[in-house]
């Protein structure tokens, strides 16, 4: 069920808001344009810090494409997407495809502010056709770990010299291997950035991947390889030696000969 909570400070700012930003915009000026205003995110989900900015969506009757805005208002800062309805419902069979829960997330933490069209009735047959015809990405596995393996044969010789560069590329190396892992395992899309928190906050998972969304979450000797890799960062070294270990986990998984191979691209 969608959260029905809000904080009360959070819902009077967004609707002045509304009011006194977005219903003055030209696409706005026929108020029957406007069929939904929800809000989501860590406002929401309870994550927020004071740093965190305030997730809104408009849904139109008619725009001209997506309209993605930031705005500070009375101190708190906005991000705010303006989309067509049109392109809103035709997103659920987009999302199953690149196997991606955005509208399940939707569904399960958004708090409508205004709801004209039963948008919130189309996020939970959307939820629900997720969970029934999300697809595996079609990717080339091999060309992707054979990019892998070049990238930490890279890695190597950076620490060998010194090279300034070796967190940038450590960190590139580990996000390839995490993404490599992740569709390889048919987990849900997720960004880099919530990674981290999403593997070790069950409660956390839950309300980004959505406990309504039929996505595993990877299996415990990854993440206990990945966290090593995270959360050390000092020793160069050791550093390497964890990121060498969590490939060498992944490798078990693929058939292709990295030293000896010929892919078709």
């Amino acid at each position: 069920m969608p959260t029905k909570e809000i904080n009360p400070e959070v819902k009077e700012l967004l609707l002045d808001f509304c009011e006194k930003y977005i219903l003055p915009m030209d696409l706005f000026l026929d108020k029957d344009n406007l069929l939904a205003i929800l809000t989501y995110g860590s406002s929401l989900t309870g994550f927020s810090s004071e740093n965190s900015d305030i997730d809104l969506l408009i849904v139109a009757n008619k725009a001209d494409g997506i309209t993605r805005g930031v705005k500070y208002f009375r101190n708190k800062k906005i991000e705010y997407f303006i989309k067509p309805i049109e392109l809103l419902l035709s997103e659920g069979v987009k999302y199953a495809k690149e196997n991606c829960p955005s509208h399940v997330a939707l569904y399960q933490n958004a708090y409508f502010l205004l709801d004209r069209c039963n948008v919130e009735e189309f996020l939970h047959a959307d939820s629900q056709f997720y969970n029934q015809n999300r697809e595996k990405l079609k990717q080339n596995y091999d060309l992707k770990f054979v990019q892998i393996e070049n990238r930490l044969a890279s890695l190597k010789n950076i620490l060998i010299r010194d090279g300034k560069e070796f967190y940038m590329v450590y960190y590139n190396v580990l996000e390839m291997v995490r993404t490599f892992h992740s569709q390889r395992s048919e987990e849900a899309e997720i960004p880099f950035t919530k990674a981290y928190r999403i593997y070790n906050d069950s409660a956390y998972y839950d309300k980004f991947v959505s406990n309504n969304a039929s996505n595993p979450l990877p299996d415990k000797q990854f993440v206990k390889l990945y966290n090593a890799c995270v959360e050390e960062s000092s020793n160069k070294s050791n550093m390497l030696s964890n990121l060498q270990a969590l490939y060498d986990y992944e490798k078990q998984f693929v058939t292709i000969n990295t030293t000896d191979y010929q892919i078709k691209l």
